[in-house]
């Protein structure tokens, strides 16, 4: 059951962290472009910040747990700390006799009352 667990954990972070290199590679190639079209000393400034997100996101996706986690005080913590809130909310669902929608709103109630 853990390998299970394991898996689809890993698999979720690969789509994640997938999702994020598509949206990196665009956003990249605009900001270093902004700089060379400006020039000046300090044009590499949004290609920095670019790559200061992607360090960011890439602790926050932790893809093979080596990274040093986002502070607790981060408003969504990291991807491992919303995996397993959503694993112990199905899991409580699943002892109470709930089905896959209650589930689903249990997981929906608790991102939102964290998102506020």
């Amino acid at each position: 059951m853990v390998l299970a667990r394991e898996a689809a954990v890993l698999q979720l972070k690969l789509l994640a962290d997938g999702f994020r290199d598509a949206l990196l590679i665009p956003i990249s190639l605009v900001a270093a472009l902004i700089g060379l079209l400006r020039g000046g000393e300090d044009c590499d400034r949004e290609y920095r910040r670019v790559i200061k997100l992607g360090r960011r996101s890439e602790r926050w996706i932790n893809l093979f747990g080596h990274q040093r986690p986002l502070s607790t005080t981060h408003p969504v913590g990291s991807m491992d700390h919303i995996l397993n809130q959503v694993e112990s909310i199905v899991v409580e669902q699943y002892r109470k006799g709930g089905n896959a929608s209650d589930a689903r709103e249990a997981v929906r109630k608790a991102m939102k009352k964290k998102t506020q």
